[in-house]
C-alpha cells in the first residue's frame, strides 16, 4: 500500500492516473488528514481521488517533520 503522506514521487506515480508531475503536486500539498483534502491538490477531483483509494492507497499519520513552506515549494518547481 502506498501512503500519500509519506510515499516518494516515484511510488505515487505507480498509482492509477498519477503521473510523475501529478505525484509532485500531491507531495506539495501534504499532509492530508482526510481524503477530501486530497481533492485540493491540482487536478485531483473526487473521481480521481476515488481511483487512488480503490488502488488501496492510504492516508497514514502525517510525518513528524515540518511541512514544506512556500520557498521550498518554489525550489521543487524550479
Amino acid at each position: 500500500m502506498i501512503d500519500l503522506n509519506t510515499a516518494t514521487a516515484e511510488e505515487l506515480a505507480t498509482l492509477p492516473s498519477v503521473s510523475l508531475s501529478a505525484a509532485y503536486d500531491l507531495i506539495l500539498f501534504r499532509p492530508y488528514l482526510s481524503w477530501e483534502e486530497v481533492e485540493y491538490a491540482p487536478g485531483f477531483g473526487p473521481e480521481r481521488v476515488e481511483e487512488i483509494r480503490a488502488a488501496q492507497a492510504t492516508l497514514g499519520p502525517p510525518p513528524s517533520r515540518p511541512c514544506l513552506v512556500e520557498r521550498d515549494r518554489h525550489d521543487l518547481q524550479a
